[in-house]
C-alpha cells in the first residue's frame, strides 16, 4: 500500500520529539531497523560541573556505562479524550506477548512509553516493574502457552518530562557474559578467591569498608574515635559473609583437581564494628590500647560479635597484634565472636559486591590479580 494512515501520522509526530525529550540526558541510539522490538535508547550521561583555568566552573556530561530503551506506543485523542486520561489511573495499551518477554528478560533496562495524543503527554514506565506489578512471579507460567497480544497498564501518574528522564542515571548496566562465580554473574573477570588489593590510601579504604556496611544493612547506633580507631556500634541486618583469599589455595588446577578454599566466616545482628586505618602497626598508643582492651572486654561479657577491619594483609603484623590484644577474651570460649577482616577479606567482600567493585574499580589497584576461566 503506498500512502501513510493516521497512526504512522501521529507516530511520526510523537517519535522525534520524545528523542529532543531524551537528547538532553545523554546521547540518542537509534536501530537502523526495526528488529528487536525497540524503537529508540538512551546512552546515559550525568551533569556535573569542572572548574577552570580562570576559578570558575563549566557545564560537563560524564558519560556513564549504562543505557536505557524504550518501546514507544500512541494513543490517539479518538480513543482516549482528555477528561478519560485525568480520570485513569492506568493507560492501556496492547502489546505482544513475545515483546514483552523480551524487554523483561533483557539485560539493560526497558520503558513501555504511551504518547497520549489529547493531552499531549509521554507517560512511561519501567517494564520490570510493569510486568512484576500485574503478573507477578507467574509472569513466565501465564504466558508460557499464549501468543498474540496482551493488555499492560502504564500508570498516568508516570509522566516522562525532562526531570523523569535524568533521573535514569540511576539505572545501570552490566555484562554477564564473563565468568560466574558460583553462578553469580559479577560484571568482571577477576577470582574473589584469589585476587587482593594492593594497599589503598586511608580515604578509600575507609570509604570501601563503610560501602560494604552499608550493603549489608548496617545500621549505626553510635560513632567515637580513638586515635586511629573509630568504633561503630550497631546492628548488621543483612548477613556479612566472606571468604580470606589468605587462606585459599592458589597455582594451577589439573583437570578434575580441587584446590582448597578458605573457611567461610560471616557475622549477623548487634556487632561492636572496629575500624584502624594504620598501616603496619607495631603498637597502640596507650589511649589506643585502652579503648581496645575495654572494647574488647565489654564485648566478651556481653557475648557481643566485634568485627575488626584493618588496613593490612590477614597475616600481616597488625593481624597479629590485634590477635593477640583479644587472646585474653578468646581463652575463655569468646573467640567465635571475634573477626579480623584484613585486605585479602575486603578484596573478597569488594568483588562479590558488583555495584561496591564499580563504584570504587577505577581507583583500585591488585597486588594479586587472578581471573577466572
Amino acid at each position: 500500500m503506498v500512502g501513510m494512515g493516521a497512526h504512522d501520522e501521529l507516530e511520526n509526530r510523537y517519535t522525534p520529539r520524545f528523542e529532543t525529550l531524551l537528547s538532553e540526558s545523554g546521547v540518542v541510539v537509534e536501530y537502523r531497523r526495526d528488529r528487536a522490538g525497540i524503537d529508540t535508547g538512551l546512552h546515559l550521561f550525568a551533569r556535573e560541573e569542572r572548574p577552570t583555568r580562570q576559578g570558575g566552573e563549566r557545564p560537563h556530561w560524564r558519560a556513564l556505562a549504562g543505557r536505557v530503551w524504550f518501546q514507544l506506543k500512541g494513543i490517539h485523542a479518538s480513543t482516549m479524550s482528555a477528561d478519560e486520561f485525568h480520570a485513569a489511573k492506568r493507560v492501556p495499551v496492547k502489546v505482544g506477548v513475545e515483546h514483552l518477554r523480551f524487554w523483561f528478560a533483557a539485560p539493560e533496562p526497558v520503558y513501555l512509553v504511551v504518547y497520549v495524543e489529547s493531552v499531549d503527554t509521554f507517560v512511561g514506565v519501567d517494564v520490570r516493574e510493569l510486568v512484576e506489578r500485574e503478573w507477578g512471579p507467574r509472569f513466565y507460567a501465564s504466558m508460557r502457552d499464549r501468543s498474540g497480544e496482551v493488555t499492560a497498564h502504564v500508570p498516568t501518574a508516570s509522566i516522562m518530562n525532562s526531570e523523569r528522564i535524568a533521573s535514569l542515571v540511576n539505572h545501570r548496566s552490566m555484562r554477564i557474559d564473563g565468568p560466574a562465580f558460583r553462578e553469580r554473574p559479577l560484571g568482571h573477570r577477576m577470582d574473589p578467591l584469589r585476587s587482593v588489593l594492593a594497599y589503598p590510601s586511608k580515604e578509600r579504604w575507609v570509604e570501601m569498608v563503610i560501602r560494604i556496611l552499608q550493603v549489608h544493612d548496617f545500621r549505626e547506633a553510635s560513632l567515637h574515635q580513638v586515635g586511629e580507631l573509630t568504633v561503630l556500634r550497631g546492628t548488621i541486618a543483612q548477613t556479612l559473609l566472606w571468604q580470606s583469599p589468605a587462606f585459599a589455595e592458589y597455582g594451577y588446577r589439573y583437570l578434575g583437581e580441587v584446590r582448597d578454599e578458605p573457611a567461610p566466616e560471616q557475622v549477623f545482628g548487634d556487632v561492636c564494628v572496629i575500624l584502624d586505618g594504620a598501616r603496619d602497626r607495631t603498637a597502640f598508643s596507650a589511649k589506643e590500647a585502652a579503648a581496645a582492651s575495654e572494647l574488647i572486654d565489654t564485648a566478651a561479657t556481653n557475648e557481643e560479635s566485634v568485627v575488626l577491619f584493618f588496613r593490612g594483609r590477614d597475616l600481616s603484623g597488625t593481624g597479629g597484634l590485634w590477635r593477640c590484644t583479644a587472646r585474653g577474651s578468646m581463652a575463655n570460649g569468646w573467640s567465635g565472636m571475634w573477626h579480623q577482616i584484613g585486605l585479602e577479606a575486603l578484596s573478597f567482600l569488594v568483588l562479590t559486591a558488583t555495584l561496591v567493585y564499580l563504584e570504587f574499580a577505577p581507583d583500585l589497584d591488585w597486588d594479586d590479580a587472578n581471573y577466572m576461566d
